[in-house]
């Protein structure tokens, strides 16, 4: 069977799931397509943490208190990290059958490259993948320094990094042209508004000294703070205040907090699923708008650029993640950084159980640079994969038929064909140079190398 064959028989299923309400979840493996993989990209989310904000800073936000997690504010937790874990071992199952590890860590550590940004929660991801995929040796994590003082990395948030000028009112003017108002928004979410209120509040309004975060006006303004980051450009007013009350809900099922314990017992997995659209929705905002997504995301889309290209070439690239033998690369951040680079690239998905969009606790996006066993040209398959909620939830071990979800990505004017979703590197290197903008990417030869972090903890 070719590939095209398989693509079409996936979606079948997949469209056949919907129709059910089975789930399915595509296989990473395509059998007989007659491609060799020569370089995997990860470009992830960091796994299972803690709310970001304190059980007492989210208190004037809910009737009850918020169950506390076992570690301080948005570090990863215990179950965070094996999830992680899991996951880098069905990578190396996938990797092995891929012929792309050679089943010595020792040798295959010295073709893998880690980075993380410089936040505790995303090394530990990174440093949790490394012991799956290469459990002899683990891999060493890259990273600028964590704690206090953090130093922001440029690939991420160049903004922060110093080496981009944003223009918020440019940001916030499209923002409104393609949102419209505050008020457009909160009626075109008014079910989720809803939902999340009536959880915060068991149904009733909120009583005196509390704040009902879905009353708080949503805003699309520029942010007029003297020291802006990545995903801050844009105020959203109200809209951030509901996000954060409801942000622990998804790592508090994803932890396996006890049902009664996840937003009180007031949400089902479905609704735990849709009250996800405000983060999306927010992530929309603030890093996919098109002048965001450029200014923003274009220096870490140019490093993976060129990282594919001295794969490619095999000479070393300046500007790039690791070095022309690096086969294996894995880069994990945040939700913000994944979406900001998921919306330079236009492309998107839907996994089941998971809005469209969402960045899932762990949650790749996955480029795989391949070569045509017949022509030798060299191929770019793009896919999304993420542990379903009850994958992250009960710890699940994968394998190779029984996967995490994942899904091929269309890059529109890249893939060839509704089946045939793989594009012609040449194709994808000239629509990346396009979407990339060239005054947003730090000059190569400036750029500072982070080292091999050890030992990071968890601080609040």
């Amino acid at each position: 069977m070719n590939f095209k064959r398989i693509a079409f028989v996936l979606g079948l299923l997949l469209t056949l799931a919907v129709l059910t309400g089975a789930p399915v979840l595509a296989q990473t493996v395509i059998n007989n397509d007659n491609t060799t993989l020569k370089q995997i990209i990860i470009f992830g989310r960091h796994s299972i943490r803690s709310g970001t904000q304190s059980p007492a800073q989210l208190a004037q936000y809910a009737l009850d208190p918020y169950p506390p997690f076992s570690v301080s504010p948005g570090c990863l937790t215990a179950n965070g990290f094996t999830a992680e874990t899991l996951l880098g071992a069905y990578f190396r199952q996938y990797l092995l059958y891929e012929g792309l590890l050679t089943g010595n860590d020792h040798t295959d550590t010295v073709h893998s490259y880690f980075r993380s940004n410089s936040i505790e929660r995303s090394w530990e991801t990174a440093d949790a993948f490394g012991i799956g995929l290469l459990p002899d040796t683990g891999a060493p994590v890259h990273s600028f320094q964590i704690g206090q003082p953090s130093l922001p990395d440029p690939v991420f948030d160049p903004i922060a990094a110093g080496v981009v000028t944003v223009a918020p009112n440019v940001a916030a003017t499209q923002a409104q042209e393609i949102f419209n108002s505050g008020a457009a928004l909160a009626s075109a979410y008014s079910g989720e508004y809803s939902l999340i209120s009536s959880v915060l509040f068991d149904n009733a309004p909120a009583p005196e000294g509390k704040v009902d975060p879905t009353t708080l006006p949503i805003t699309l303004l520029p942010n007029t703070s003297p020291q802006l980051s990545t995903g801050s450009v844009v105020n959203p007013g109200g809209l951030g205040a509901v996000q954060n009350a409801v942000d622990p809900f998804v790592m508090q099922y994803c932890d396996n907090f006890a049902m009664s314990d996840v937003a009180w017992g007031r949400l089902t997995p479905d609704q735990l699923s849709q009250e996800t659209r405000i983060a999306t929705l927010i992530a929309n905002i603030e890093v996919r708008l098109p002048y965001l997504s450029r200014v923003q995301s274009s220096n870490a889309a140019s490093h993976i650029l060129r990282t594919m290209q001295q794969a490619v070439t095999g000479s070393n690239l300046l500007g790039s993640f690791g070095n022309a033998g690096s086969r294996i690369v894995v880069v994990v951040s945040s939700d913000t950084f994944v979406a900001g680079l998921a919306g330079l690239l236009n492309v998107h998905w839907q996994l089941p159980g998971y809005q469209q969009d969402f960045c899932a606790p762990g949650g790749a996006l996955v480029l795989e640079l391949r070569q045509s066993n017949g022509t030798k040209q060299h191929l770019v398959r793009v896919y999304y994969t993420a542990q379903t909620f009850d994958q992250l939830r009960n710890l699940t071990h994968m394998k190779l038929n029984d996967p995490p979800a994942t899904i091929q990505l269309m890059v529109p004017g890249g893939s060839k064909s509704a089946t045939d979703l793989d594009v012609d590197f040449n194709a994808f290197q000239q629509l990346m140079k396009n979407a990339i903008g060239r005054q947003y990417v730090q000059n190569p030869s400036k750029e500072t190398q982070p080292g091999i972090l050890t030992g990071v903890t968890c601080q609040e």
